[in-house]
């Protein structure tokens, strides 16, 4: 049994991080583009494997639009929220499987049109690279990859283990806690610590927050890449069917396709 790696790389981090997730997705559109740009080339039908799915704010979308997805979460906190909100949507196209990456054999996945991976492949106990690099040996007809953590050196139309990279983007996004009371920011900052804020501590996380429409802020802003590769020899036809991809908001000064 492989041993979990200690910190936000762990399954009980994410169990005891959900009610944190929950909160700061209910009060941010970080998520609000890539959606737009998912919607942009997907087609009703395709199957999806959603790698670190959390509480489903990509496979939901997906499904929705008519994809049959399947939601690997290895953390049970997330996949409840997940299962409440399949619930709740009474959407039934979604398959949740609790094994993680590391876990999923190579001849189990060599069947989908998408594979998804948001601010989770730095996660895997592989590390980022090695675990695109087994993205790519699935064979899926897409890969859609988002992350905060890990930069790629590569460049429109550029071939990535037989791949064309279709889209690349940075942008920075808001990524700010909202909070309902201050023992909220108090019992949160706790959380991130490990330890139970002092005087001074209490101080700092009090003069870090803002009010405002009626609610307690703790204002943030992420820089986010957004990488979208195809196999190559549809590469020509992608360009041809999906201009606004190519030119959409993604390419423009605030979307830049510069990656560092």
């Amino acid at each position: 049994m492989r041993e979990q790696v200690i910190g936000s790389n762990s399954i009980d981090f994410w169990n005891k991080n959900a009610k944190w997730y929950e909160l700061w997705l209910e009060h941010n559109q970080y998520h609000r583009s890539i959606i737009t740009l998912l919607n942009s080339f997907v087609k009703p039908g395709w199957r999806v494997l959603d790698i670190g799915a959390g509480s489903g704010v990509l496979s939901l979308p997906l499904a929705e639009k008519g994809c049959v997805v399947t939601a690997l979460e290895p953390s049970e906190a997330m996949r409840m929220l997940l299962e409440k909100e399949i619930s709740s949507k009474r959407i039934e196209s979604i398959i949740i499987d609790s094994r993680s990456w590391e876990d999923i054999p190579l001849n189990e996945i060599k069947k989908y049109d998408l594979v998804i991976a948001s601010n989770s492949l730095h996660l895997t106990f592989y590390g980022f690279i090695t675990a695109l690099k087994k993205i790519f040996l699935s064979e899926p007809g897409n890969v859609f990859v988002v992350s905060e953590k890990q930069f790629i050196d590569c460049a429109l139309g550029d071939n990535f283990n037989g791949y064309s990279l279709f889209l690349s983007s940075k942008y920075s996004v808001e990524s700010s806690y909202v909070y309902h009371c201050f023992e909220e920011a108090f019992d949160h900052w706790s959380f991130k610590n490990q330890r139970i804020p002092d005087k001074k501590d209490k101080d700092y996380i009090l003069s870090d927050l803002v009010y405002e429409n009626g609610h307690i802020w703790k204002k943030g802003t992420a820089d986010v890449c957004v990488y979208h590769w195809g196999k190559i020899n549809t590469f020509d036809n992608f360009i041809h069917e999906n201009p606004r991809e190519v030119n959409n908001e993604f390419r423009s000064d605030s979307f830049y396709s510069t990656i560092y």
